[in-house]
């Protein structure tokens, strides 16, 4: 069955000090567990990374599995959450529906990744060519989001005030760090994907430590996420969208960034699943195949 749970519920505990939170929160149909209260938090600092607790828990497992639209994905998730005037509901949620509509494409692309690594999961053999030609196709949508939402960003740039473009930029801030401590290669043994996978799945401590091992010696082979690129970007941007004037067209970094998170994020998932499957035993596969369908099957706009 598919467990509903708001994460978006979880970002004005981020972001604690922002001005402009607030809004409506649509329910998600993403996977999700742990408590249905969240602790209150500190906003997030460039650099800091997050530690995973309750309270970001369901936010860090979204970010694990999706990826697709980088900082895009992150903007438009933020929008959510603007505490927008009447005045500028209509404009709003107009612009809302087209950032989602602009990074459909690289959703479902990130779908049949998905769908493969669950299909990998519970059968515990891995089509590699069919896992690798859907992530090139990730790659290849999530590179042209940022021209593609070029037009919505300005509209939503000239709508905002300047209290309400801060606090979407510290919004999106917020998200990366919570989807960088998420994504790091390295496996925290109290916190982290593994971790919550242990606990969901009842593995043994023998399971974990063969699980862990496997993924260390894999990991490896995948190219480093470039944090430096992303703070560039988030420093590029934030200056920009923060001013009276911006044009998303002249931004330094622009679709190439997406490509890369969403390439790097990805491939440390299914590095993840490809060294859990083999000590899981049939059940335990199962249960872990459906749950991976069931974050192919989400969307974050709620449709």
């Amino acid at each position: 069955m598919t467990r509903t749970r708001s994460y978006l519920g979880l970002l004005p505990f981020l972001m604690a000090t922002a001005l402009g939170c607030g809004g409506s929160q649509p329910a998600t149909n993403e996977p999700s567990g742990g408590s249905a209260d969240v602790a209150e938090a500190q906003p997030a600092q460039p650099g800091t990374g997050l530690e995973e607790d309750e309270s970001t828990s369901d936010l860090a497992m979204h970010h694990r599995h999706h990826h697709h639209g980088g900082f895009a994905m992150f903007i438009a998730m933020g929008v959510d959450q603007i505490n927008a005037t009447p005045e500028q509901k209509g404009a709003i949620e107009k612009i809302k529906t087209d950032l989602w509509a602009k990074m459909e494409p690289a959703h479902e692309a990130e779908k049949q990744v998905l769908l493969a690594v669950a299909d990998g999961v519970a059968a515990n053999q891995f089509d590699q060519g069919k896992i690798d030609a859907a992530i090139q196709n990730v790659s290849t949508a999530s590179a042209g989001i940022h021209d593609a939402i070029a037009d919505s960003l300005n509209s939503l740039h000239d709508t905002l005030t300047p209290p309400q473009r801060q606090a979407l930029v510290d919004k999106m801030a917020a998200h990366f760090e919570v989807w960088h401590s998420a994504n790091t290669p390295e496996e925290d043994k109290d916190h982290g994907h593994l971790t919550r996978l242990a606990k969901e799945l009842s593995l043994t401590p023998d399971q974990v430590d063969k699980a862990r091992a496997a993924y260390e010696q894999s990991i490896g082979s995948v190219q480093k996420f470039d944090r430096a690129e992303a703070d560039a970007h988030i420093k590029a941007f934030s200056d920009a969208f923060a001013a009276d004037h911006f044009d998303a067209k002249t931004l330094p970094t622009k679709g190439e960034l997406n490509a890369h998170m969403a390439v790097w994020g990805i491939n440390r998932m299914v590095k993840l699943y490809e060294a859990v499957a083999p000590v899981l035993t049939p059940d335990q596969r199962t249960k872990l195949a459906d749950t991976i369908r069931e974050h192919a099957n989400y969307h974050a706009n709620g449709g």
